[in-house]
């Protein structure tokens, strides 16, 4: 279990590695620009996003704003030199929240059991802290001395879910066995200049194996992302 201490710890390291990353890349790219070789586009990147929840559960339905937010560095791969084309590789960071109309059985916390509350039951959320890197593929008609430019950016992000915590009212559950820790998610995003539009989608189950009820009917949650994402170089 991660102390509030522990989370905190871990977010400076986060922040220090990529701004660290971002310095010797910007150092790198100013090389490159006076070689006269590749044309690089390194950024860092921030983004909002509310989710659509979707479920097998008829009766599921979300309660309130589901919300994402992302932040880290890209390391941009040129694949010709004009750099209109190019891969991207980053390490970045996440949080997600889910509010739902789930109701938690407390008397059954191992595996964890939910049943479909009524409306006077308080929403139940989920919220999860990820690690993640980035593998993007990039077209852009951007040139060395055009900051303003047309981009359409898709790929996968790897994550690392290094922490979970569900709650409802006074009752608190962290790190919780039932969800899985690693898992990966298509995105797309495409716009002009620093604002995006961003969509993404888990490509893997959201629980390890996860029931709603006493009937023991698996619980599956798939979300969808709309948001928008800045880059900033």
């Amino acid at each position: 279990m991660f102390s509030t201490f522990t989370l905190s710890k871990v977010s400076i390291i986060f922040l220090f590695i990529s701004i660290t990353l971002g310095s010797f890349s910007l150092a790198w790219g100013q090389e490159d620009t006076n070689a006269e070789v590749f044309f690089r586009e390194d950024q860092f990147y921030l983004g909002a996003s509310f989710m659509i929840l979707e479920s097998d559960q008829e009766d599921f339905s979300p309660r309130g704003l589901s919300r994402h937010f992302q932040w880290g560095f890209i390391r941009d791969i040129p694949i010709i030199p004009s750099g209109k084309i190019a891969l991207g590789l980053g390490l970045g960071m996440s949080f997600e929240r889910y509010n739902t109309n789930l109701n938690l059985d407390e008397s059954e916390v191992n595996p964890v059991k939910f049943l479909i509350a009524d409306g006077s039951n308080s929403p139940l959320f989920f919220s999860i802290r990820s690690f993640e890197l980035p593998l993007t593929f990039r077209w852009r008609n951007a040139t060395p001395d055009n900051f303003a430019f047309w981009r359409v950016y898709g790929g996968v992000s790897l994550r690392w879910n290094y922490y979970n915590k569900i709650r409802q009212e006074i009752f608190e559950l962290k790190n919780s066995n039932e969800f899985n820790n690693f898992g990966t998610i298509a995105h797309l995003s495409f716009g002009y200049n620093t604002w995006n539009f961003y969509f993404a989608y888990h490509l893997n189950p959201f629980f390890k194996k996860t029931f709603l009820d006493l009937n023991n009917i698996p619980l599956k949650i798939n979300p969808l992302k709309i948001g928008l994402i800045f880059y900033i170089l």
